[in-house]
């Protein structure tokens, strides 16, 4: 056989076939022969990559062409494949990029002179190079490409910051969108590992300890003025365990929750409140227990998340329940001004009656102001997580239900928004987590939160 051949770089610039069409690809030409070419320039293969690694494999001696040398490789390459090839509009973006480069690496090689801006109309090797000069190149990039144009301005993004991400948009791994969520993801990362370092040692006023709040609640030095607890659902989500261990039986979850609501009512302060954020399936039982455990239920507040969970045969879920609960129901902390807002005599109807201060919150919250639950996409979100609560929600209860230098405790502490909320509100602030993984990642949020 002839000296082996290697793949032209602008040959990468196509992904490569999956397993199923490069079997298929393969059984055809043991069956039928090679029918097209290979063709290569400088002893490297521009087109049938493909083909050539099948006849190697097979024992067959490749047929080859010469390219003819017209225009640029990429050109020719993109040409070739463009349409041949089943690319979705985010490999076709990511291509586009990525050919930008070599095109100018191939400009640059040729000493060619640079493209004038009035010389837009013209081959994909003219426009390519352009992409990162501006809208309407960028357009015509879109159009020799067949993709929506904010696509080539997401792709050149996602290879600036990140080589490797565009390179599994390429491949069909990832959607431009995912890349970019993606990206935000690492760059989220990167900033809490900035903080954290950046922050000196843990501070003496906040801390995570990983472990069991049943084991640890009982161990509290002092009690707590508030304690927020988002527990698990029984709903069959992952906190690091398997989804069976949030599936139990009724009687085993409820039993389970009797025994924490216990341990979180007795390290409470006499003057302290107990705030609990529960889901449809068990909210009615929550409410029996924690009457049951000597709790005045103040208020069962129902948060309006905005982005719920369309159902087909079944009205949406788009609500939680929030129970407000203190000792003892002629002391405790409340703070009036933490959950003010105007009213709608002073907003909507200018009425000079309207109390100057406005109106305390309803007991629907989300509504006014907004408090929509984090999805995947939103600035707040922390990778990692399968759950998080925004701040929005947090900050006004610690606010309310607390005083500066107070401990806060959050038997559950997940992503550590409780945390965040009571330090940045100079609360003190204790976080029970069970993950090992989940309180270390909340902890590198926690030192960022500190050294703001």
């Amino acid at each position: 056989m002839a000296d082996a051949l290697l793949p032209h770089e602008a040959a990468g610039l196509i992904p490569a076939m999956s397993d199923d069409e490069y079997q298929s690809l393969k059984a055809d030409i043991a069956a039928h022969g090679q029918r097209e070419p290979l063709v290569v320039h400088e002893n490297q293969i521009l087109d049938g990559r493909h083909r050539y690694q099948a006849c190697m494999e097979l024992g067959l001696e490749p047929r080859t062409k010469s390219w003819d040398g017209r225009g640029s490789a990429v050109t020719f390459v993109i040409s070739q494949n463009l349409h041949r090839r089943h690319l979705t509009a985010s490999q076709r973006a990511a291509v586009a990029v990525q050919a930008a480069t070599m095109f100018e690496a191939e400009r640059k090689a040729k000493s060619r002179q640079r493209l004038k801006p009035e010389r837009l109309q013209g081959s994909v090797e003219e426009i390519v190079p352009q992409v990162n000069r501006g809208p309407q190149a960028r357009d015509e990039v879109a159009t020799q490409f067949g993709i929506n144009p904010r696509y080539i301005q997401d792709a050149k993004v996602i290879r600036d910051a990140s080589p490797e991400l565009l390179d599994q948009v390429v491949r069909g791994k990832r959607t431009l969108p995912q890349a970019k969520q993606e990206l935000r993801r690492q760059q989220k990362r990167e900033e809490l590992k900035a903080k954290a370092k950046a922050s000196d040692a843990e501070r003496p006023d906040w801390k995570i300890l990983q472990g069991d709040c049943l084991n640890i609640l009982p161990s509290l030095s002092k009690p707590a003025r508030l304690i927020f607890a988002d527990p698990p659902y029984n709903i069959g989500i992952d906190y690091g365990e398997g989804q069976a261990a949030d599936r139990l039986s009724d009687e085993a979850y409820l039993a389970w929750a009797e025994g924490w609501l216990t341990a979180c009512r007795d390290q409470l302060a006499p003057d302290g409140s107990l705030w609990v954020l529960i889901g449809d399936e068990y909210a009615a039982e929550y409410a029996v227990l924690l009457k049951s455990l000597g709790l005045t239920i103040r208020s069962w507040i129902k948060w309006f998340e905005a982005f719920g969970v369309n159902c087909s045969r079944n009205f949406n879920r788009c609500s939680r329940h929030l129970f407000y609960c203190v000792r003892d129901p002629k002391r405790f902390v409340f703070h009036e001004d933490a959950i003010r807002r105007p009213s709608d005599r002073q907003m909507k109807y200018g009425d000079k009656r309207a109390a100057a201060g406005g109106k305390l919150w309803d007991n629907v919250w989300g509504i006014e102001p907004a408090i929509p639950r984090l999805t995947g996409t939103c600035n707040e979100r922390i990778p990692d997580f399968p759950t998080q609560l925004p701040l929005a929600l947090l900050e006004p209860i610690v606010q309310c239900a607390s005083e500066p230098g107070d401990l806060i405790v959050d038997p559950f502490n997940g992503s550590g928004t409780t945390g965040a909320a009571a330090i940045r509100h100079g609360r003190c602030y204790l976080g029970i987590e069970k993950s090992t993984k989940f309180a270390e990642l909340a902890r590198l949020r926690l030192k960022g939160v500190a050294s703001d």
